[in-house]
């Protein structure tokens, strides 16, 4: 990823043109990155469908796709998860038609890229955790692992022959890991 020197806003970003390439602003800071290819978007559709498969059968909210959410102002940072859960008790009036999401998703999803290292995955994880996200997941292909960071607890790493835990955030929730990546 690249960062420029010059600072923007949240509505800058939104007027930059549609293309090729992902755009992230971190403290005003323009962070550039190339799209990810076909495994990123396979562990990225595997976790969003079976989490909104979940979400919407049960009436809990809405699960969305790399949308942008906006978690400061002054310097602004608008970060887009891969996936991403928000509550129902979060959903606000004409949500769909928001340029960015205004504070940070219940659950965020970031599946590491080979652009990524992990310890930029980790800050944005406790980024979205600072903003007040409950849960941020890692999932990490090359290990084919998931991290689940939550407030107040220790990270907690599901293996392969493991099964992803909603927990309190989305109770009866589960995953195999092992789905994520077959």
């Amino acid at each position: 990823m690249k960062q420029t020197s010059t600072l923007m806003t949240a509505e800058q970003l939104m007027a930059l043109p549609e293309d090729a390439v992902r755009y992230e602003l971190l403290q005003g800071e323009l962070i550039v990155a190339p799209p990810p290819g076909p495994g990123h978007g396979y562990h990225q559709f595997n976790i969003g469908r079976d989490l909104g498969n979940y979400v919407r059968s049960r009436g809990l909210g809405v699960v969305l796709g790399e949308v942008g959410f906006l978690l400061a102002r002054d310097p602004d940072t608008v970060l887009a998860p891969d996936v991403a859960f928000i509550a129902t008790a979060n959903l606000i009036e004409d949500w769909q038609t928001l340029p960015y999401w205004p504070g940070p998703p219940d659950l965020a999803v970031e599946v590491i890229s080979p652009s990524d290292t992990i310890v930029g995955v980790t800050k944005k994880a406790q980024r979205f955790l600072s903003a007040g996200a409950k849960a941020v997941w890692v999932v990490n292909p090359r290990r084919k692992t998931v991290t689940v960071y939550a407030h107040d607890a220790p990270p907690k790493i599901w293996g392969i022959d493991d099964d992803i835990d909603g927990g309190e955030l989305l109770p009866g929730f589960r995953m195999a890991v092992r789905d994520v990546f077959d």
